[in-house]
């Protein structure tokens, strides 16, 4: 998964289909690991957070960020109203932070 084109259309894939992964980065990178491993579920959490390069996994932050690119780029991949304006008030929220 060192291939960020290969994660991008995973990505894409994922979010095409499921709304929630829109919405919730967490329940991405679920789906994304269910689609790379064969028994995902049956691997302990900390196995695959520890292991995930080993286990042909990109980092959590590379699923993260191709979401927020695809997002931009495609309207129709966003997630619903209510997280698009978190989302909006945590960015801004963390440009205060970051410069401080």
């Amino acid at each position: 998964m060192r291939n960020l084109k290969t994660i991008e259309n995973k990505v894409k894939t994922i979010l095409k289909k499921n709304e929630d992964a829109r919405n919730d980065d967490m329940v991405l990178y679920l789906a994304l690991c269910n689609l790379c491993l064969k028994d995902a579920g049956a691997i302990p959490l900390a196995e695959i957070m520890t292991q995930h390069r080993s286990l042909g996994l990109p980092s959590f932050e590379s699923v993260s960020r191709t979401r927020r690119k695809l997002q931009a780029k495609h309207p129709e991949l966003a997630g619903s109203r209510p997280v698009q304006k978190l989302r909006t008030t945590g960015e801004k929220a963390y440009r205060k932070y970051a410069k401080e």
